[in-house]
């Protein structure tokens, strides 16, 4: 049973098939129907072209200033993220949403021009450069622009234009003399003017459509992708009808991420000198505060540079104490020529030698009490007791002797003095050195903050110096490495798409007419077969 049924549908597939085949001429009738639009979309469609570039993202480095205390200052930069802001290096995401971004489309399509196309009638092709007529407005005018736009410009006899202008608020017409001329549209003021190729025009379709509908569609034919995942390389392209146009694209895209970078880098420099100049100003401030009760602190305790000093003050303490055992040993020796000139025993003997050669001031009068002593001496032994010479010698000795008396108080009073002073300027050099400790500690945490605003003045110093120069570096951002150039082989209109539409069509046109006629036919027969009331 199952083989009867099956062998029933395969005679009615043989049927449905040879009763096609015997209707050739509606498949070469449809046949040379997809041959005529293949050929019409092959060369009547504007060529596509691929426009292709190579570009390399750089990351931004921080330009090295140098100067003094650069390393130390850099390492501390880098401690306090003060290094740069390139730490965490390009993520291709972001840039690439970046490139892509509307904002970008936007300034590209503004200074191409490319939201107004120019089309003569019945064309297919949207001019560029080689347009009669060129329509420019201001960007903020065009940026106003909500809704398509349609001018017609058509010459008239004797150079006259007349212009018709179809907005979503209503029609405007113009009759122009000359040009350029003034149009006072609905969404500002336009400018029309002759091109190069001004003399071929006779009729011009100009659309101006709003600046963010193109710039949709140009993204939806924009790619951006890097050939690998770890590569800073980025491919860029896009298609358009006009090669030149295509290029200008992906330069103005280029051009404007560039620039975008740029303004965002330097706007922050400035920002940054900004910050670095009100900084530098409060550290020059502290700086010269800490400097100024350094000098104050110097200038009350009397220092100069704490280990100068101190070695100062130890010379000057061994040279005191060298001086205070002289003047001690002189003393010792007036007081010995004291007590022997003063014993009664010694009234008329010789004050020895090495006494009146130590006894400073007080060798002038023992001198002469010991010349005086020895001419008593002498006369003595050439003159008997009772001599007058005798007693005129003894009275003259014992006047020298007081003459002794007063000068050796003097010498004692001049090395009591010196010796007091000596004892007191020791004194007060040994207050000094015990004050030592506790005046270098304050000096020394005086001079650890001004080492510390030193140090921080010359990193916001080598920061300033670094981002000044960073504003005056032009370094673009994206640098390209193949310009834009078209490739050799046009990608529309493609003849894979016109075969295919060849083939489906000449097959399903002729089966579709063929089952529509069918069954209108048998309808028709069962109408006309349907007994009437």
């Amino acid at each position: 049973m199952e083989s009867k049924d099956l062998e029933k549908e395969t005679l009615d597939l043989e049927t449905i098939i040879i009763g096609y085949l015997h209707q050739w001429k509606y498949f070469l009738a449809a046949f040379f129907i997809s041959l005529i639009f293949a050929v019409l979309y092959l060369n009547v469609y504007p060529r596509t072209y691929e426009v292709f570039a190579l570009i390399q993202l750089q990351e931004d480095k921080d330009l090295s200033a140098g100067g003094i205390g650069s390393s130390e200052a850099s390492g501390l930069m880098k401690s306090f993220v003060l290094g740069g802001a390139n730490g965490a290096g390009l993520n291709m995401d972001d840039e690439r949403m970046v490139l892509a971004s509307n904002e970008l489309f936007r300034e590209m399509i503004l200074d191409l021009g490319i939201n107004i196309s120019y089309t003569k009638p019945y064309s297919l092709y949207k001019m560029y450069h080689d347009s009669p007529l060129r329509l420019k407005a201001d960007s903020s005018t065009l940026m106003k622009v909500s809704d398509e736009m349609n001018i017609s410009v058509v010459r008239k006899g004797s150079g006259n234009l007349e212009v018709m202008a179809k907005t979503e608020y209503g029609n405007k017409n113009f009759q122009l003399s000359a040009l350029p001329a003034e149009l006072d549209l609905f969404y500002g003021t336009f400018v029309l003017d002759y091109t190069a190729f001004g003399q071929e025009l006779n009729k011009l379709d100009i659309k101006v459509l709003p600046v963010s509908w193109v710039a949709e569609d140009l993204e939806d034919g924009f790619l951006v992708e890097p050939p690998t995942k770890s590569s800073n390389v980025l491919e860029m392209s896009c298609r358009d009808h006009v090669k030149q146009r295509g290029i200008d694209k992906l330069v103005k895209l280029v051009y404007y991420y560039n620039q975008k970078a740029d303004f965002q880098k330097k706007e922050e420099a400035y920002k940054t000198l900004s910050f670095l100049d009100e900084r530098i100003t409060a550290v020059m401030k502290d700086l010269s505060d800490i400097e100024f009760t350094i000098e104050e602190y110097k200038l009350r305790n009397r220092i100069t540079a704490l280990e100068t000093d101190i070695l100062f003050v130890a010379e000057q303490m061994k040279e005191i104490q060298t001086k205070i055992i002289e003047i001690e040993a002189q003393h010792q020796i007036i007081n010995l020529i004291d007590s022997y000139v003063k014993d009664p025993e010694n009234k008329y003997n010789l004050v020895p030698q090495i006494l009146t050669q130590s006894s400073g001031e007080g060798a002038s009068p023992l001198t002469s009490y010991n010349e005086a002593l020895l001419e008593r001496s002498r006369i003595l032994q050439n003159s008997k007791g009772d001599n007058p010479v005798i007693t005129k010698i003894n009275n003259q000795v014992d006047q020298l002797r007081e003459n002794v008396y007063l000068s050796i108080e003097n010498a004692k009073k001049t090395l009591d003095f010196t010796l007091s002073d000596l004892r007191s300027k020791e004194k007060m050099l040994m207050d000094k050195l015990g004050e030592v400790p506790s005046q270098e500690r304050v000096y020394i945490d005086y001079r650890r903050q001004q080492e510390i605003f030193q140090t921080v003045y010359l990193i916001l110093l080598q920061k300033r110096e670094e981002t000044a120069l960073s504003i005056g570096v032009d370094r673009p951002k994206a640098r390209i490495i193949d310009a834009p150039y078209v490739k050799k082989k046009s990608v529309g209109p493609r003849k894979l798409y016109a075969g295919l539409f060849m083939i489906v069509f000449t097959f399903l046109m002729p089966i579709l007419v063929l089952f529509i006629k069918k069954n209108t036919l048998e309808l028709i027969s069962a109408y006309k077969n349907t007994p009437k009331c």
